[in-house]
Formats: structure tokens, sequence, C-alpha cells
């Protein structure tokens, strides 16, 4: 499903109609924005990530452990903050 929306002067999106029906959305819930990839990804709170399994397709290397993917997320995250690509320092809090 895809949706055209339109920013509004005040920098305010107005989320159709039959995209919070999909997405069982009500007043005073929370979303989160993520820039990934130069692209808006826009996720409700409200969303049970078990529902996102196989979003993505299947995994490269089969299943992982959460053991497995907390290794994954240390060592990208780690790569990320040592990753000056020519910065003085890196954007971190010490």
């Amino acid at each position: 499903m895809q949706w055209e929306l339109i920013i509004s002067a005040k920098g305010q999106v107005t989320i159709p109609k039959e995209m919070r029906e999909v997405l069982d959305l009500r007043p005073g819930d929370q979303l989160i924005y993520s820039l990934i990839d130069g692209q808006i990804v826009v996720t409700p709170k409200n969303v049970n990530f078990n529902d996102l399994a196989g979003l993505l397709g299947k995994a490269p290397n089969g299943h992982a452990t959460l053991d497995e993917i907390d290794q994954a997320v240390l060592k990208a995250a780690g790569a990320s903050v040592t990753d000056l690509k020519g910065d003085a320092a890196p954007d971190v809090a010490a």
C-alpha cells in the first residue's frame, strides 16, 4: 500500500484515515520517525515487533539467537562510532 502525504506550512502531515485504520492508530498514539538510507520510515509504537518478522525477507545466514543479534548490533554500533570517515572525533558523549 502506498499513500501520498502533503507537508503543511507548519511541517505537519495528516495520516489518511485508511492508513490509520490499517495500522490501528488512534489519537494520542506515538510514532517513531527514522531516516534509513535517505528514506523516512515511520513506525507506530503500538506495533508488535513479532508482527514484523520476515518483513525484510529471509535472514541471509538463517535464524539468529538473541545473543547473536546483540553481538551484531554491538559490532555495527561500535563500527559507526569508531569509523570517523575524516572526522576529528566521534560524535558521542564520553
